[in-house]
């Protein structure tokens, strides 16, 4: 009775872990991400339904593209360039599909969430 017990509890610590692993692999992958960004833009720049596609397949690509570089094994130098070249190229597509109005909020916000980051790692390396 005690090992088959033992062995439902293991059995459902099991479970509980792929589940969790799962879900946490699940949020962290770039198609996540770009759903998330591009449910964020349609709701904050106004997209229209043409729009917010084509914005998801750009953020779904470029996501892809993050997800390379950060599984590369390239020095962490290259990775930065990298991926500030990607940032580049994809602010030019997505200047091509977001009206003025639209791009500059773009900017704006994610040039707000920059500062908001730099100023949290500069916290965070003075121990605060």
């Amino acid at each position: 009775m005690k090992k088959k017990l033992s062995q439902l509890i293991t059995l459902f610590m099991f479970l509980f872990l792929s589940i969790s692993v799962n879900a946490q692999n699940t949020m962290q992958s770039p198609t996540y991400r770009a759903t998330k960004l591009t449910e964020w833009m349609k709701k904050d720049l106004q997209l229209t339904d043409g729009q917010a596609s084509k914005i998801q397949d750009i953020n779904l690509k470029y996501a892809n593209k993050t997800e390379e570089v950060k599984n590369s094994t390239v020095g962490k130098r290259q990775k930065i360039q990298t991926l500030k070249n990607n940032e580049r190229a994809k602010d030019a597509e997505l200047k091509q599909v977001l009206n003025e109005t639209q791009y500059k909020t773009y900017v704006n916000k994610k040039n707000e969430l920059k500062e908001k980051v730099k100023e949290e790692e500069r916290v965070r390396k003075e121990g605060y």
